[in-house]
C-alpha cells in the first residue's frame, strides 16, 4: 500500500485529510510539525510527501530543503493556503512536485497525488 506523510499543523484539517486519503487507499501518517515529520522519516519509508508551508519553529520550505538533502526523489506536494507567485515559484524552484492552494477540494488532491505518483512510477 502506498504511504503518505502527511504534514499539517492544523489538528482538524490534518484529521480529516488523513481520513480522506485513507478512505481513498493510502495509508496514511499525519504529522502536526515538520520536526515530528523528520522523526518520523528517520523510523519509517515513505513513498510521497504532502506538506504545509506556514508551521511554527520550521516551515515547509524549510522542510522540504532537509528533505531533498537526504532524499532528492520523493514526490512532494505543498498544501497551503499561500497563494501568492512568489510562493509557488521558490517551491517549484526547490523540486516540489506540485502546489495547491487552500481550501482544497478532496476529489482533486486525490486526482494530484494519483497524478504524481504515476509520473513517479510509483503504484500499489
Amino acid at each position: 500500500m502506498i504511504c503518505i506523510l502527511l504534514v499539517e499543523d492544523d489538528v482538524q484539517f490534518n484529521k480529516i485529510v488523513c481520513s480522506y486519503l485513507t478512505d481513498n487507499g493510502y495509508n496514511v501518517v499525519g504529522c502536526h510539525s515538520a520536526a515530528e515529520a523528520l522523526e518520523m522519516m528517520e523510523t519509517m519509508s515513505f513513498d510521497m510527501i504532502v506538506s504545509d508551508i506556514m508551521m511554527k519553529n520550521f516551515n515547509g520550505f524549510e522542510f522540504a530543503e532537509m528533505v531533498r538533502v537526504t532524499n532528492k526523489d520523493i514526490p512532494f506536494l505543498f498544501l497551503t493556503a499561500r497563494d501568492d507567485l512568489a510562493s509557488k515559484e521558490k517551491g517549484y524552484r526547490m523540486g516540489i512536485d506540485d502546489y495547491i492552494v487552500k481550501p482544497v477540494e478532496m476529489k482533486e488532491l486525490v486526482f494530484r497525488i494519483e497524478a504524481i505518483l504515476r509520473r513517479a512510477n510509483i503504484t500499489n
